[in-house]
């Protein structure tokens, strides 16, 4: 069977063009994209990567525009922040010692969103912090980083994909594509960008971790109309349909789109599904309001763990070492205990309890989450996690508009600096 050329859809530049393109999706079905690029390779000479691997996506790719200093602004301000709700993902992260979400739907128009904090707080004289905050639509993949060492102003995005992933464009005819770990093509190919944790979850989880929080608002100087998810039925879990052709054909162990978060290693490392996570805590506590699980692994021989909370509808990776000591963890009661020393451990990565109280997990730079056909694309040897109990199946994302109103969880709660 030939390669299939999925050229008839383009990533949205407009409303309208987004609108359509949902419509054509539903329609036709497409087969999933494998095999060569098409339409002309990057004008670039020096690519660690091969020029074929990349798709020229056309003007409309490019002309996608970046945010760089968006408007912010505390949940109480209702006119700029009343589009986001409470069951939304959000990107959630600490910048210039302040939390702050970026609502996921702003980034399905923009992909790249650019900070500059002025000062640093703690040194005036001092340039303040930086962070380039992306997400990819058609990889369904997240990733914050450090952009101190390509001293580059802003990251843009380029009329490039790889795999159907991202490709930024530094000004200088750089591209990074988000899911490596470096540039691949251009001036300074092989510059690596440094990676700073994050966490994606829903945001009525977020206002429970901090009250406080910042936003990122809807007055971004375009008239995209951010409640719109704009590719119709794209992220469905079963959907193996691809804007743009793939270089290896799509990995069968689980759902094209279902939603993963892992930890990469090489070309390997570990994923865990969303849906896995969900199901195993939920069978594991039946009828409790709050549903948590630990799930521990191990990325290129390194201790990790994966904490799931319900009301986050999300889970975080964590080094699973403290004080160069490895941990395993279970969930005892509803609660997630280390097997080492029987600690108590929340959301945050904080031992609340036991042994090691007050102990905190550093939050793993290098975890992602992605679509299971991008994730595998990029990391081809990857290992699954299985749950320790036969699975059905469940739903990719359960909405939980009522399970964000319930009282506040404790697994989610900070404790402040003692």
């Amino acid at each position: 069977m030939s390669p299939v050329r999925c050229d008839i859809s383009r990533p949205v530049g407009s409303l309208t063009r987004a609108a359509r393109i949902g419509l054509v999706l539903q329609a036709v079905g497409l087969a999933a994209c494998t095999g060569e690029s098409f339409g002309p390779p990057p004008p670039f000479s020096d690519c660690s990567l091969p020029l074929r691997n990349f798709t020229d996506a056309g003007s409309e790719r490019s002309s996608i525009p970046a945010l760089t200093n968006p408007d912010v602004a505390t949940r109480l301000i209702a006119p700029q922040v009343g589009y986001v709700n409470r069951g939304d993902l959000v990107i959630g992260l600490q910048f210039n010692d302040q939390p702050l979400a970026i609502p996921l739907k702003l980034l399905w128009y923009h992909e790249v969103l650019n900070l500059q904090a002025d000062t640093d707080l703690a040194d005036p004289d001092t340039p303040g912090e930086r962070l380039t905050i992306t997400y990819s639509p058609l990889t369904g993949s997240v990733r914050v980083f450090d952009p101190a060492a390509t001293e580059t102003p802003d990251f843009e995005v380029s009329n490039y994909v790889l795999d159907n992933n991202l490709v930024m464009d530094d000004g200088s005819g750089t591209l990074y594509p988000q899911l490596t770990r470096s540039a691949t093509c251009g001036p300074n190919d092989g510059s690596r960008l440094k990676r700073v944790p994050y966490e994606l979850l829903l945001y009525g989880a977020w206002l429970q971790i901090f009250q406080d929080t910042w936003i990122a608002t809807r007055a971004t100087g375009h008239d995209f109309l951010y409640t719109l998810y704009p590719y119709g039925n794209y992220r469905d879990p079963d959907n193996a349909s691809l804007f743009y052709p793939t270089s290896t054909p799509i990995d069968l162990r689980r759902r094209p789109k279902e939603r993963m978060v892992g930890v990469p290693s090489g070309t390997g490392g570990v994923a865990f599904a969303i849906s896995d996570l969900r199901e195993v805590a939920a069978r594991d506590q039946e009828g409790q309001n709050f549903t948590v699980w630990a799930a521990s692994a191990r990325a290129g021989g390194e201790p990790v763990v994966a904490f799931w909370n319900s009301i986050a509808q999300s889970a975080r990776i964590y080094h699973a070492r403290v004080n160069g000591r490895p941990l395993t963890f279970e969930v005892v009661d509803g609660r997630r205990q280390d097997v080492e020393t029987g600690s108590v451990w929340n959301f945050g990565g904080e031992a609340v309890a036991g042994p090691l109280d007050g102990e905190q997990l550093e939050a793993h730079a290098e975890a992602y989450h992605a679509f299971w056909f991008a994730w595998a694309a990029f990391q081809p040897d990857t290992e699954v996690w299985v749950a320790p109990i036969p699975l059905t199946g469940s739903a990719d994302f359960v909405p939980t508009d009522e399970a964000t109103l319930l009282p506040p969880d404790p697994d989610l709660i900070r404790r402040r600096p003692r």
